[in-house]
């Protein structure tokens, strides 16, 4: 199987598992009696996550970049709106202005707005959600989705320009992106910020690039012997330990990368390496029952991405509204793992079943879509 012409089971299975690094991490962010040292996984997981996504990319189904672009607004442009408003819509916050104070705090384009009420709230989280691109306050990590829409549109643009020539599309496509990287790091040094996120699709563009620059690479040492595989994967993952340094602040979403430019680009560029030759391994474990469960609940994730990284967000968001001095105390704040569990299983297939409008799919079974096969 090529990477264009169905699902991959290992990649499934890498995306999957990076979604669930972003959900524990939001976890311990809004519980930090949750620890799970996830902090010290920011430098690779969207990154991670763009970079599987590039390898991803083609072109073949499409005619032209008006098919491609209308294919990608209904499946990714289409849902990053629909959700991001009707989990506006759903924001405690709106319905009792004295949880404000508790909600996460609102930074768009460099500015702190004053928000004085119901009104002022709901204005500003319409301008996160289309002006900055960063998705409203109850659906935050749809941001990435928005990012993948803008990137892949630019990457088709980039690819075309690039010309049929392989190796001559790939010195361009290589240009481009080290291009792309140095721009974006300047801006974050900056701090500086933009509609729609223009800056951190500079660095994502990074990532996007290299994925697609790395699909030979990646088919070669797919066929690599698994002690090959199983020292890379070691090697890159001592290299990340010793080059991550946990950032608070550190984000792709705000394109906030670091005072190190050789700190991030190493710590990301050994993560991914290193995840990439982790999941090409486990890929070779034998299918027992323990392997078999947890690949397929790491490709269930995948598939359910969209659903998943909303729903979670907002369940998080109301208890931590709510709920927080109760939940977050050492042993009971790992408790909210199972909530947010529990009503995740419950949403998917509310979303696939009925709602499945709102993600740009067709209609699923609930077996369909609470499969782990």
């Amino acid at each position: 199987m090529t990477m264009s012409q169905g699902r991959i089971g290992w990649i499934d299975e890498f995306k999957g598992f990076v979604l669930l690094l972003v959900c524990l991490y939001h976890v311990e962010q809004s519980f930090p009696c949750a620890s799970m040292g996830m902090l010290h996984l920011s430098a690779l997981r969207m990154s991670a996550f763009f970079f599987i996504s590039g390898v991803l990319f083609s072109t073949r189904r499409f005619r032209n970049f008006g098919s491609y672009a209308a294919h990608k607004t209904k499946v990714l442009l289409w849902p990053y709106v629909a959700l991001s408003l009707l989990f506006m819509l759903l924001d405690p916050v709106i319905y009792n202005f004295d949880l404000f104070p508790k909600a996460p705090r609102m930074t768009i384009m460099n500015i702190r707005p004053e928000i004085a009420n119901v009104k002022d709230y709901i204005g500003w989280n319409a301008a996160k959600i289309f002006v900055a691109g960063k998705s409203s306050i109850g659906s935050g990590p749809l941001w990435f989705v928005f990012t993948l829409y803008s990137v892949s549109l630019i990457f088709y643009l980039v690819q075309k320009m690039a010309g049929k020539a392989k190796r001559v599309a790939r010195v361009v496509v290589a240009a481009v992106a080290v291009v792309a990287l140095a721009a974006g790091w300047l801006l974050s040094q900056k701090h500086m910020r933009y509609p729609l996120g223009l800056e951190r699709d500079l660095t994502v563009l990074f990532f996007f690039a290299c994925g697609w620059l790395s699909r030979d690479a990646i088919k070669k040492f797919g066929r690599a012997h698994a002690v090959v595989v199983a020292a890379v994967a070691a090697v890159s993952f001592a290299l990340y330990a010793y080059f991550e340094v946990p950032n608070p602040n550190f984000s792709i979403m705000n394109n906030d990368l670091g005072k190190s430019f050789v700190g991030f680009f190493a710590s990301s560029v050994s993560g991914i390496v290193g995840l990439v030759a982790l999941f090409q391994l486990l890929s070779r474990v034998p299918n027992v029952a323990p392997v078999r469960i947890f690949k397929g609940i790491l490709r269930n994730i995948s598939r359910n991405a969209l659903v998943i990284l909303a729903v979670h967000w907002w369940i998080l968001l109301v208890m931590r509204l709510l709920f927080k001095p109760e939940i977050n105390r050492p042993g009971i704040a790992y408790l909210s793992i199972l909530v947010v569990v529990a009503g995740v299983i419950g949403a998917i297939p509310l979303f696939r079943c009925k709602l499945y409008k709102l993600l740009g799919k067709e209609r699923i079974s609930v077996h369909e879509s609470l499969s782990i096969k």
